[in-house]
């Protein structure tokens, strides 16, 4: 059989029928058979296999497998009867076939069911509620000694009667994914488009019908057409420039040239579905620059003052708030010397002392986020939508004193490390800096967001880009390359001392809460070793801090979205926004997830 030109425009706009369940998809096939003798798809009673088959699977579903069986056999029993080959019988087959490996685990009744199953009807395949390995092999194995059929289109005229619909019973064998059967038809003698008639399939076995109030009883010319998804045809039988002829006999004056009519049109299948709620989860990475959003500027002991002093405990005493110049209640804890005390507070620089760590530019990661979406289509390819960012993980690790301490507390067992109580006399300090983790704030933002859909409704796989504003926070992730401060005196935890050499006064300046440190190498007092005692036992991990991002975002987004059902899809999109305020930033978000639509 030769295939034929490219059918014309009408004859392309087939109908489509794509069995889509759960997240897999049907290969159905083609071959078509027409036919009112033995072995041939009959309309008569499939209304009554298909409710057997519904109710069968059902009960199968609630693992009601005896009745489910019972209710398969009575339905095959009574259709044999009226047409042991009837197509229709094969889906009941197998579905019951299935059942009875799954109540018994035994193969050799199992084949022998998918057997009666394939004399109908080569092709016929296993459903996907009970689709496996073994049930699959089982049908290949019943199909042994069995021929395929060899011609796509098998064909025999139904026998009309006047003033009575016209039905056609097909058998489909062979249809790809996403491909559809169409029968067109017009009155004999009549120019243009031909009418399209939807095929109703059940398994491999279907059916259409022509009213009787649309063809009048006069002599029909038809032809089918099959095509694969992209709308190719893969087999007809008969052309609009060459159909088949049925002659009812009905009407016996010469037949009236019919107006031109334009074919029905069939809705794509993968519509752009009208709202959207986006349930994505991902992670991100930017560029980091500019402050430490928890951790003080540290000091270095090599250039330590009595301004690095007044910060330290300025700091202190602010707790988790921003440190002020009121030194009074706690000058005392560096020296009781009134002239010390006062060149303490004459040492303070707010600036300084309020100044965070400097970070080195470069990428950090921002590790976990959710992002929920509801969009509406405002245009055949376009979606607008708001959303939110929530950003679960930061995975930050710095530690200091506890702020929740009255001041004496903290500086016996934060500040000092319970040194003080903890000390074996002729032994070294016996010193336990633990601290508190400092965790960085809720950290969320929100925006609007547009995305413009490429492809056309038949497809599935639409990638899209766009573009979004909005506002709110991000953080990114920074090693900050130094250890943390557990006894929160702003010097890192490895590099602890008890006294240092100033460079601009060349005198010794105890560095606090050490305020007995001597510079003195050969005679440590115990306050040098308690500074000695942290340091070498000082967790070896860096502290690891957060850069915050924001509190405005824009930027330009790419993706794509796989329909897997009308109502259900996944997408992947790759969002990048520069976030800004004092100084910008770049962030890179990969986000993934499922999105509800209707």
């Amino acid at each position: 059989m030769s295939r034929p030109s490219s059918p014309p425009g009408a004859v392309r706009r087939a109908f489509h029928r794509a069995a889509t369940r759960g997240c897999s998809r049907l290969a159905l096939g083609l071959a078509l058979t027409l036919s009112l003798g033995s072995g041939v798809a009959r309309a008569d009673g499939r209304d009554d296999l298909k409710a057997a088959y519904d109710k069968a699977k059902g009960q199968f579903n609630n693992f009601e497998l005896e009745e489910a069986q019972k209710t398969l056999e009575t339905a095959i029993k009574a259709a044999k009867d009226e047409n042991a080959k009837d197509p229709n019988l094969a889906p009941l087959m197998v579905l019951r076939a299935g059942v009875i490996w799954n109540n018994t685990q035994e193969e050799g009744p199992t084949v022998d069911a998918f057997k009666e199953a394939v004399t109908i009807d080569y092709n016929v395949k296993i459903p996907v509620e009970i689709r496996s390995d073994e049930l699959q092999g089982m049908l290949d194995k019943a199909r042994e000694g069995l021929s395929a059929p060899d011609e796509a289109i098998l064909y025999e005229p139904p026998t009309p009667t006047c003033g009575e619909d016209i039905t056609f019973s097909l058998l489909a064998n062979g249809l790809v994914e996403g491909g559809t059967v169409a029968l067109y038809w017009r009155t004999a003698g009549s120019e243009g488009d031909p009418n399209s008639v939807e095929v109703d399939m059940f398994g491999n076995a279907g059916a259409a019908t022509i009213p009787a109030d649309e063809h009048g009883d006069k002599d029909i010319e038809y032809f089918f057409y099959l095509f694969d998804g992209s709308q190719k045809d893969i087999g007809h039988k008969g052309t609009q420039d060459k159909p088949i002829k049925l002659e009812l006999g009905c009407v016996k004056d010469e037949p009236k040239p019919e107006p031109k009519v334009e074919p029905k049109k069939v809705e794509a299948k993968w519509k752009l579905p009208r709202f959207w709620i986006n349930l994505g989860v991902g992670t991100g990475f930017g560029l980091a620059h500019g402050e430490a959003e928890q951790s003080y500027q540290q000091f270095d002991p090599s250039s330590y003052g009595l301004r690095e002093v007044a910060c330290a405990l300025a700091r202190w005493k602010a707790g988790p708030s921003d440190p002020s110049p009121d030194l009074a209640d706690v000058v005392g804890y560096y020296s009781s010397d009134p002239a010390v005390q006062q060149a303490v507070v004459a040492a303070y620089d707010q600036d300084t002392c309020a100044a965070h760590h400097a970070v080195t530019a470069g990428f950090a990661l921002a590790p976990l986020h959710i992002k929920p979406e509801f969009g509406v289509r405002v245009h055949p390819k376009i979606v607008l939508s708001v959303f939110g960012r929530l950003q679960l993980v930061t995975a930050t690790s710095v530690y200091r004193d506890d702020p929740t301490k009255t001041l004496d507390a903290s500086y016996s067992e934060d500040v000092r490390c319970g040194a003080d109580t903890m000390t074996v006399p002729g032994q070294p300090p016996n010193v336990n800096c633990e601290g508190v983790k400092k965790n960085p704030g809720f950290t969320a933002a929100a925006g609007v967001k547009v995305r413009y859909f490429f492809r056309n409704d038949e497809k599935r796989f639409r990638p899209f880009i766009g573009g979004f504003l909005g506002g709110g926070f991000a953080r990114l992730r920074v090693p900050m390359g130094f250890a943390n401060d557990r006894n929160g005196n702003s010097i890192p935890d490895d590099k602890e001392q008890g006294a240092a050499v100033n460079a601009a006064t060349a005198s010794c300046v105890p560095i606090w809460p050490y305020n007995g440190g001597t510079c003195d190498i050969n005679a440590p007092s115990f306050d040098d070793n308690v500074a000695t005692a942290i340091a070498t036992k000082a967790d070896s991990s860096q502290r690891v801090d957060s850069v915050r991002l924001g509190p405005l975002m824009v930027g330009a987004t790419g993706g794509f979205n796989f329909m897997i059902h009308k109502n259900f899809s996944l997408y992947g999109e790759l969002d990048v926004g520069v976030w800004f305020w004092d100084a910008a930033s770049l962030l890179f978000d990969v986000t993934v997830g499922p999105a509800i639509t209707f």
